[in-house]
């Protein structure tokens, strides 16, 4: 069974359908994470696109392009594509960004294409609240927050727990007022 806010649904093949039309937070994908047993440090991405019925193809690309959010006009399926020249933290970074525009702004486009993440102030609503959901789902704060006071206090090693990059997680901590402990 799937919580998703207050309410609770099965989650057969048709119903999660349903189900992931509700999803349209961090922390309602985050609920559905755990309501479908999916490894969430680091995150299961295989797995989570699995159960949205996402396609994911990694395919070369130009480097300033780092992934793309593709809906199929006759099937109605969504695919992500990912730059297969970026590091594997980048690319898990982009993975859930692009299911960030699938969550949050699907209703309106067809085609999303990131060039680049962290654009600072040039970037878009959109963008700025794709890499916000991104870093949420990606980093959950509770597991953030008790590695950084309790136990792992290196960038490194953080990290690696999350499988993003060091520059991801010191600004997860940032967003997070965080300071200290080597962030």
């Amino acid at each position: 069974m799937a919580i998703i806010g207050e309410r609770n649904f099965q989650t057969s093949n048709r119903d999660e359908v349903n189900i992931v039309e509700l999803i349209d937070s961090s922390d309602k994908l985050l609920k559905f994470i755990r309501a479908n047993n999916i490894s969430s440090v680091p995150l299961n991405i295989k797995e989570l696109l699995e159960k949205l019925d996402i396609k994911l193809e990694e395919s070369d690309m130009d480097n300033d392009i780092s992934g793309k959010l593709v809906k199929d006009g006759d099937s109605d399926n969504w695919k992500i594509l990912v730059n297969a020249k970026h590091h594997i933290n980048r690319r898990r970074y982009t993975i859930i960004h692009e299911v960030a525009h699938f969550c949050l702004h699907k209703h309106r486009r067809d085609i999303f294409e990131d060039k680049i993440f962290f654009r600072g102030e040039d970037s878009s609503r959109e963008e700025w609240q794709a890499n916000s959901f991104a870093s949420e789902v990606l980093m959950p704060e509770d597991d953030f927050r008790n590695q950084v006071t309790f136990g792992t206090t290196s960038v490194g090693e953080l990290a690696k727990r999350y499988g993003v990059s060091t520059l991801a997680i010191r600004i997860r901590a940032k967003n997070l007022h965080m300071a200290g402990h080597g962030l």
